[in-house]
């Protein structure tokens, strides 16, 4: 690589549109954490195919042993 000692020059500063979200719902105050746990539980159950799927697909432990 070489040492450069000279300045990047000054880049035109484009003006950034952002899009009005004032009126995007909150998806946080849908569901509550207690409500969110017992639907994940659920989901288990209605789909026991894909938690089997899941298992499967999870890699071994790694049992190598830590030595310092």
């Amino acid at each position: 690589m070489k040492k450069c000692d000279d300045s990047a020059g000054k880049a035109e500063t484009a003006e950034l549109v952002f899009p009005d979200w004032s009126g995007m719902d909150d998806s946080s105050a849908r569901v509550n954490p207690d409500a969110a746990f017992v639907l994940c539980e659920k989901y288990r159950s209605w789909y026991p195919e894909l938690a089997e799927k899941w298992r499967l697909q999870k890699p071994e432990k790694c049992l190598v042993e830590f030595v310092l």
